[in-house]
C-alpha cells in the first residue's frame, strides 16, 4: 500500500533482471512515425518564417500580410531563402560550438552524478562549469566591446538569418550523426521512447539516451550552453542595433564602447534583463537539469539537438529583435505590472524545481525534514507538500508566466512577438500529457491515489 510520511533518504530503484536493457518502443509520442517528418520540417521552418514576417526591412505582420497578394508573400520567402548561405556565418557558428567545447575541457568544474540509469548500476558523471562558460563569454565580450565598440554585435544582428541557417544545418547534421552512431554496439543504452524500429521516428525522438564522445556528454553539453548563451548574445546584438545610429564609420562605432547601453529603451531593457536572468539562473543551477525528462528519459536526437542549438536561440530572441527596429514606449505602470508578473513566475518556477531537485538529490537535508511524500509500491517517492502539494505541474505554470512577461514589453501591434508564449503553452500542455502518461504507466494505481491527493494539474483550484 502507498503511505504518506515525512521525507527520508530515497532508495535507489534498480531495473528488474527480467526486463531487457533496451525494450522495443510501443508507445508513440508527437503523433507517431507518420507525422515525424512533418514536425521536423515545421521546426526547421518556423525560425525563418518568424524572420520573414518580422524583420527591420518590412516590419512585422500584419503590416504587409493584409495588403499583399500570396504571390508577393512567396516572393518574400524566396528572397529570404536565397540569401541564407554565408561562408562567414557558417564559420562563425562552427567556431562558436568549438569554443563551447573548449571551455568544457579547460574550465574548472565540480563533478556531480546523475540519476540511476535503467541498467540499475550506472550514474553518469557531469562537470558543472556551464556558469563559468557564461561568465567567461560575457567577460570576453565585455572587454572586446569596450575596446573596439559594438561592431561585432551589429554584425550579429545584421547576419541573423544567415547565422540561423548555419545553426540549423549544424544541428541537423548532428542529429543524423547521433542516430547513425547509436547503432555502433548492442550495448548502447537506448532511450525507452526511441527504439521503435521506425528510423524517421527514432531520428526525431532520439535513439541513444546518453551519447558521449571524447569525454563529453553531448546531450548535457548542448542542453544549456551553446543555445542559451547564444540567445543572450543575440539579445545584446538587438539592443545594440536599437541604439547605435546607422551610417556610423568604423572609428565612430569603435569609440562607442558600451555607452550605447544607456540609450536602450525600457521595454528592450526588460526583455533583455528578464531573459538574461533566465539564462543566468539555468546555468547557475545547472545540476537541476540532471533530474529533468530531457536528461533522464528522452534520447538525444533531432528533437533536442535542433531544439537546443537552433530553435531556442533563434525563436526565443524574437521579442528583442522586434524591439530593435520597433521601439515600444511602455507606460511605467505597465512596466511595473510586467516586472511583478515575471517575479511571480520565477518565484513559482524556481521554488518548485528547487524543492524537487533537493528532495531527489539530498533528501536528508534539513530543508526536507517537513516535506511530506507518498511512497509507491515501486519504492519511488512522490512529493505531496510544498509547491508539489498545490499542483502536479506547478513548475510549468511559473515557467509560462515568465514566458508571457517576456512578450508583454513588445506591446500589441503584432501577434508575432507572442509566438513564444503561445508555443510554450502548447509545449507545456503536451509535456504535461507525456508526464501524466508515463507516471500512470510507472506507478499504476499509486498514481491514481496521488492524483486524488493532488488533484490540480497547473493552477490550484482552477485546473
Amino acid at each position: 500500500m502507498a503511505t504518506t510520511k515525512p521525507a527520508k533518504k530515497q532508495a535507489a530503484t534498480t531495473a528488474k533482471p527480467s526486463q531487457p536493457l533496451n525494450p522495443k518502443t510501443t508507445y508513440f509520442d508527437f503523433m507517431g512515425p507518420t507525422m515525424s517528418p512533418v514536425v521536423m520540417a515545421v521546426i526547421l521552418a518556423v525560425p525563418h518564417v518568424l524572420y520573414v514576417v518580422c524583420n527591420p526591412t518590412d516590419g512585422a505582420v500584419p503590416t504587409w500580410l493584409l495588403t499583399e497578394s500570396p504571390d508577393a508573400w512567396a516572393a518574400r520567402f524566396k528572397r529570404h531563402f536565397a540569401s541564407l548561405w554565408s561562408p562567414t556565418a557558417f564559420a562563425v557558428m562552427l567556431a562558436w560550438y568549438a569554443y563551447i567545447v573548449a571551455l568544457w575541457y579547460v574550465l574548472p568544474a565540480r563533478i556531480v552524478h546523475g540519476t540511476l540509469l535503467r541498467d540499475g548500476k550506472t550514474r553518469l558523471a557531469y562537470p558543472l562549469n556551464g556558469f563559468g562558460t557564461l561568465a567567461v563569454t560575457l567577460a570576453l565580450l565585455g572587454v572586446y566591446v569596450q575596446l573596439y565598440g559594438p561592431g561585432v554585435l551589429l554584425w550579429v544582428a545584421s547576419e541573423f538569418p544567415q547565422l540561423c541557417a548555419s545553426a540549423g544545418a549544424v544541428a541537423l547534421v548532428l542529429a543524423i550523426a547521433l542516430y547513425a552512431g547509436s547503432f555502433r554496439s548492442d550495448n548502447v543504452l537506448l532511450a525507452a521512447g526511441g527504439n521503435s524500429g521506425y528510423w524517421v521516428y527514432d531520428l526525431w525522438i532520439g535513439r541513444e539516451l546518453n551519447p558521449r564522445l571524447l569525454g563529453i556528454d553531448l546531450k548535457y553539453l548542448c542542453e544549456l550552453r551553446p543555445g542559451l548563451i547564444g540567445w543572450l548574445v543575440l539579445n545584446l546584438a538587438s539592443a545594440a542595433r536599437q541604439t547605435v545610429p546607422q551610417g556610423l564609420g568604423e572609428a565612430e562605432v569603435a569609440a562607442l564602447g558600451w555607452t550605447w547601453v544607456a540609450r536602450v529603451s525600457p521595454a528592450m531593457a526588460l526583455v533583455v534583463l528578464f531573459q538574461a536572468y533566465y539564462v543566468f539562473d539555468a546555468l547557475w543551477n545547472e545540476d537541476a537539469i540532471l533530474t529533468t525528462m530531457d536528461l533522464t528519459t528522452d534520447g538525444f536526437g533531432f528533437m533536442l539537438a535542433v531544439g537546443d542549438l537552433y530553435w531556442v536561440p533563434f525563436t526565443y530572441s524574437t521579442q528583442a529583435r522586434f524591439l530593435s527596429f520597433h521601439p515600444y514606449s511602455m507606460p511605467p505602470a505597465a512596466g511595473a505590472a510586467v516586472v511583478a508578473l515575471n517575479l511571480a513566475g520565477n518565484f513559482i518556477f524556481r521554488g518548485a524545481n528547487g524543492q524537487k531537485n533537493l528532495f531527489r538529490t539530498n533528501p536528508d537535508s534539513p530543508a526536507c525534514k517537513n516535506f511530506k511524500y507518498m511512497t509507491t509500491e515501486s519504492g519511488s517517492k512522490l512529493l505531496i507538500s510544498g509547491w508539489w502539494g498545490l499542483a502536479r505541474h506547478i513548475n510549468y505554470t511559473g515557467d509560462w508566466l515568465m514566458a508571457l512577461s517576456w512578450c508583454l514589453p513588445t506591446g500589441f501591434t503584432t501577434p508575432v512577438t507572442y509566438f513564444y508564449a503561445i508555443y510554450f503553452a502548447v509545449l507545456l500542455w503536451h509535456r504535461e500529457i507525456r508526464d501524466e502518461f508515463k507516471c500512470k504507466v510507472k506507478y499504476g494505481k499509486d498514481w491514481e491515489k496521488y492524483c486524488r491527493i493532488v488533484p490540480f494539474r497547473f493552477v490550484p483550484y482552477l485546473y
